[in-house]
């Protein structure tokens, strides 16, 4: 971890532990190669991209004397994850595996060399061969461990993948879901932000899908008056309501242990066959996800020697939300 932030964000570069975490799908021709599958079998693959492989970056400003992910100039030289992938055509889109990685949104003001810098959280996409890359934008995670590696992974096996609020790929019946209510952070949606975390951006923060609308017996989303009543998103919703009513200033950690409550009562993907050892360890990583972004949004606390750092996991889970 390097220690250096832009809007409250760590910056990406060739010196910092960044990584983007199984960007999926990224589907690849397989082998076998054969008359029933001429051009190989095609699987989605999770595809990965480090910050280490960085190249054309910074060529003035340098963090731990490495150069730094922009605007319009940094790419990963490579991704991994897609090697299996091998069959004569490779990529179904770039006919590539193990393609470039290039980013796809970067900081407004922060600049270096003239161009904005890459942050955690911003977006990238996997297995270029040209300007078109083969996955879906995925954010880029700074100071990474694996503990964040996993949780990645396993949200995108249950189906339940990360995405901003404002770049959602939910389809109906699904909505794109803050774990967190956003009145827990924000005095009015899109308005003033309580001061805990002023880099709180409500179509920037972490989301997942959640089905907003009940369903008729063949499968298809019920429509009209009382269509979403008691379905699994607005149930959440109340639980986090309900909470405020009964709490209107919780901690961090009172917030997150209703919400999670409230995705094992009701998350279709946390549910049967969905084991209860995978629905643990699903709720545990939405907590992990949600507590890194905090720290990267939150308010910088001041040190004994007068210099500022984020907070840390147990001060943002100690943290008093609507002050």
């Amino acid at each position: 971890m390097s220690g250096v932030f832009a809007n409250g964000l760590e910056i990406s570069g060739k010196a910092v532990n960044a990584q983007t975490i199984a960007a999926f799908p990224d589907t690849c021709f397989t082998p076998p190669e054969n008359p029933a599958t001429p051009p190989g079998v095609p699987v989605p693959y999770p595809s990965f991209g480090m910050a280490s492989d960085t190249e054309n970056g910074t060529g003035t400003v340098f963090i731990c004397g490495k150069t730094v992910n922009i605007k319009n100039k940094s790419d990963v030289s490579r991704t991994s994850g897609t090697e299996a992938g091998c069959a004569a055509k490779k990529g179904i889109i770039t006919s590539k595996n193990t393609g470039k990685k290039y980013f796809t949104s970067w900081s407004n003001d922060v600049k270096f060399d003239g161009e904005p810098v890459i942050r955690f959280s911003d977006l990238a996409t996997h297995n270029h061969a040209s300007p078109g890359g083969q996955t879906p934008p995925f954010p880029e995670i700074c100071a990474a461990n694996q503990a964040f590696a996993d949780c990645v992974t396993l949200l995108n096996k249950l189906e339940m993948q990360l995405h901003e609020h404002g770049k959602s790929p939910c389809k109906h019946p699904d909505q794109s879901e803050h774990p967190l209510e956003n009145q827990m952070m924000q005095k009015s949606r899109g308005g003033t932000n309580y001061a805990a975390f002023p880099g709180y951006h409500v179509d920037k923060a972490p989301c997942i899908c959640m089905r907003s609308f009940n369903l008729n017996p063949d499968g298809s989303p019920k429509s009209g008056a009382g269509s979403m009543k008691g379905a699994p998103h607005p149930m959440k919703s109340k639980a986090n309501r309900d909470l405020l009513k009964k709490s209107p200033k919780p901690t961090v950690r009172e917030a997150l242990d209703e919400t999670k409550q409230a995705y094992g009562d009701h998350h279709d993907k946390l549910q049967p066959p969905t084991s209860e050892e995978e629905k643990k360890a699903a709720l545990e990583c939405i907590e992990v996800v949600i507590v890194t972004y905090l720290q990267s949004v939150a308010k910088p606390k001041q040190n004994a020697d007068g210099s500022t750092s984020q907070p840390s996991t147990q001060d943002v889970l100690n943290t008093q939300l609507r002050n």
